[in-house]
């Protein structure tokens, strides 16, 4: 899964969509952070809400080192 992540990040940054000051490997970590622990507390809550609102953090940090507006 973060091979996929890098993989896909290294695209966007090569097309220009992300600022060269973003790090290159903590967003990969900090996805799949959020995705298992959010999973962990859905399953504990029986409840999707952590785990949408692990990935919306998530991802809205990874936007702010876009470019332009996604």
């Amino acid at each position: 899964m973060e091979e996929l992540f890098r993989h896909r990040r290294g695209t966007m940054r090569e097309r220009g969509d992300l600022r060269p000051d973003a790090d290159p490997v903590a967003p990969t970590h900090l996805l799949a952070a959020a995705f298992q622990e959010g999973m962990l507390l859905e399953q504990a809550a029986d409840d999707t809400t952590p785990l949408g609102d692990a990935m919306n953090g998530v991802l809205d940090y990874i936007a702010s080192f876009a470019t332009h507006s996604c």
